[in-house]
């Protein structure tokens, strides 16, 4: 999903309930009813996604009739792949409201709660739970023992693998509200049905809070959860793992290092036993093939959002892991003139070296870093972005695409800052032009090709700013490059000072160049 639905309407509602609906012609009545009595004067939109085979459409149809907050989709069987999840991610997608509530239809989540979630985001939450397992929510409505072991499971497991889920006591909640602009770039992936999860592993930087639930017993209708959807679940929870570079860092830290310790010993026994080589050098080449395996899977798993960040990882990495491998030596060598077998000797070197590196890169593999919180100027700013990315120009435009300040190359370059801001009016998000190759058979390849990236750049109380970046190298733009600004700039962004900008828009930030003659590679403020 890319972003909320565009409106043409002047007004648009506060607050969307995107309700997911599969034969529920019992409870629509009680629940329109209960909803309306909970929003009260809440200038709210109701957004149904149906794929009913019963009566539940034609009443939803005779409702929006009446009432035009109502919208019902209904979804022909031939459009239901994916079941409760595509549905909700169509409702997110179709929902106006600057913030979106997603509620089961069948009244075991209660309407009654969503003005303690208003009353939450209204406090600055970013995604609002309503939680069973918070003290004042209760699980009571599950309706047999095996399906609270089975929750309250679920919830542990991916609390246990995944950091961002901690955030929420009940990550596996279908009862949420969230604020639109969160959605915004989040490519929903869900295979099962758990749309909150797959937000707070997607949004891990999204202020998170929980509010009680008493999770009601269903009175009419027939509950959807079956084995079928325990194995979308799993499906869901490997997806997570393998297609999110950040996510459960930690268990990947661990598999790559255990598979590391099999290949040393392995190795060690070939050569140490097998070939009857020299201890030292079996344990040489043995430390040094399992580092190679070691250091190229944590950059390609464990590590892959980091790397794509461009941090000095490399350098962290390296410099822990040859001073676990230097205590590892050490005490192989000691073990070695013991009785113990080769093997033995190794495994348990090789554990203390495993033991050391983990404590050095402990925080890297179990959160995600923490930015620095001291004020930076735009010219600090634009002098990251243009470092991390290679440009040689880096401009901060206004929502007109006029240049407010520029790093890099002289900023009398108006001509190309014109293009760029022609471009900047085309964008409706972060996109990347690049100048297109030779189309001869046999073109060269030592010339050097413009590209250019935009990227919106969004502060608090200021819309419409972005910055554009250009490159005339023999290497264009990639996408790993414009993945490499937006997390950089994703990490500056709220650093930067909240002074007067000169600027006759909105207060923005200082812009600290020089104002006359700039040195190269500094910021220069354009009037």
């Amino acid at each position: 999903m890319s972003e909320p639905r565009a409106s043409s309407e002047a007004a648009l509602p506060e607050l969307s309930v995107v309700l997911p609906t599969r034969n529920e012609a019992g409870n629509i009545d009680p629940l329109l009813a209960r909803l309306r009595s909970a929003l009260g004067t809440v200038d709210y939109e109701l957004v149904f996604l149906d794929d009913s085979d019963d009566e539940t459409a034609a009443m939803l149809g005779r409702e929006a009739a009446l009432d035009p907050r109502i919208r019902v989709i209904h979804r022909m069987p031939e459009f239901r792949q994916g079941g409760l999840s595509t549905a909700v991610v169509l409702g997110l997608h179709e929902a106006r409201g600057s913030l979106i509530c997603v509620m089961d239809a069948d009244l075991q989540h209660t309407p009654e709660t969503i003005p303690a979630m208003l009353a939450a985001a209204a406090a600055g939450a970013d995604l609002v739970v309503a939680s069973r397992y918070l003290p004042g929510g209760s699980r009571a409505g599950l309706a047999t023992g095996l399906r609270h072991f089975v929750s309250r499971m679920a919830s542990l497991v991916v609390q246990r693998l995944f950091v961002e889920a901690r955030a929420s006591s009940d990550p596996m909640a279908g009862f949420f509200l969230c604020r639109a602009a969160i959605l915004r770039g989040v490519e929903f992936r869900p295979v099962g049905f758990k749309i909150l999860l797959e937000l707070l592993v997607c949004s891990p930087q999204a202020v998170v809070t929980d509010v009680p639930l008493r999770f009601q017993a269903r009175t009419s209708g027939q509950s959807k959860a079956n084995f079928g959807q325990g194995l979308l679940f799993l499906r869901h929870v490997w997806s997570l793992i393998h297609d999110v570079p950040g996510s459960a860092r930690f268990w990947k830290f661990a598999t790559v290092g255990s598979s590391g310790l099999v290949l040393f010993l392995v190795i060690l026994e070939l050569f140490g036993n097998l070939l009857n080589w020299p201890t030292l050098a079996a344990w040489a080449v043995a430390f040094i093939l399992s580092l190679a395996w070691n250091f190229y899977w944590n950059l390609r798993l464990t590590f892959a959002d980091l790397r794509r960040e461009r941090y000095p990882l490399t350098r962290r990495y390296v410099s822990s892991t040859l001073t676990a491998g230097g205590a590892q030596l050490i005490v192989f060598l000691g073990l070695v003139g013991t009785p113990l077998p080769l093997l033995l000797d190794g495994l348990l070197a090789a554990i203390l070296g495993m033991g050391v590196s983990a404590a050095l890169n402990w925080q890297l593999s179990r959160r995600h870093r923490r930015p620095a919180t001291e004020p930076i100027g735009v010219d600090h700013f634009l002098a990251q972005l243009g470092r991390i990315s290679g440009a040689q120009l880096t401009a901060l435009l206004d929502e007109k695409g006029r240049p407010l300040a520029t790093w890099g190359e002289p900023a009398e370059s108006g001509d190309l800052l014109n293009s760029i801001s022609e471009r900047v009016s085309q964008a409706k998000g972060p996109v990347v032009w690049t100048e297109p190759l030779s189309n001869r058979p046999q073109p060269r390849i030592n010339v050097e090709l413009a590209s250019i990236m935009v990227v919106p750049l969004e502060l608090p109380g200021s819309e419409g700013f972005t910055v554009a970046l250009h490159r005339r190298t023999r290497t264009a733009f990639s996408s790993r490059d414009l993945e490499a600004t937006m997390r950089q700039m994703d990490r500056l962004r709220p650093r930067l000072g909240l002074a007067g900008s000169g600027y006759s828009g909105p207060p923005l930030v200082e812009v600290s160049g020089n104002r006359g003659q700039k040195e190269p590679g500094t910021a220069s403020r354009l009037g």
